[in-house]
């Protein structure tokens, strides 16, 4: 099963096809955030958790990057405009499972935001260094983003 990046709101969207505990999306998540703190200012999963929470009273999104039924990795999808309507979407707060880092996914999953945007007017921008460079180096590769 290909890796999937899909956007939720709601920590109890149905993403684990075979769940084997209450909550398990949530409580997999926290310990993604818990355990890589490289891309992210969470002192803890349970920050991570309470944050996004936060974000999705303010209908914002957190991308889940989703293989073989289980989340492997995350980030968070800030949607902003202005008064000139300039329309920017921020991905901020990566985590990636520790077994994963370091071997593409990050951009792959990235690169699936990305295409998953395409067709709207927003520009995909983020503050945090690493993924601002995937965003660029993507740009540069393919320049129909």
């Amino acid at each position: 099963m290909p890796l999937e990046a899909i956007a939720i709101n709601d920590f109890n969207t149905p993403l684990i096809k075979e769940t084997t505990q209450a909550d398990e999306l949530k409580t997999r998540l926290q310990k993604i955030y818990q355990q890589d703190k490289e891309n992210h200012q969470f002192d803890s999963g349970v920050g991570a958790i309470d944050y996004f929470q936060q974000a999705f009273a303010n209908n914002q999104y957190l991308y889940v990057g989703m293989f073989n039924d289980k989340p492997i990795c995350a980030v968070g999808c800030f949607y902003e405009s202005d008064f000139d309507n300039n329309k920017t979407i921020n991905l901020e707060q990566l985590a990636m499972h520790l077994e994963n880092k370091n071997r593409g996914i990050e951009e792959q999953f990235i690169k699936l935001i990305l295409l998953a945007n395409k067709s709207n007017s927003y520009q995909i921008t983020s503050n945090n260094a690493k993924i601002a460079e995937i965003i660029k180096n993507l740009k540069n590769i393919k320049k129909n983003y």
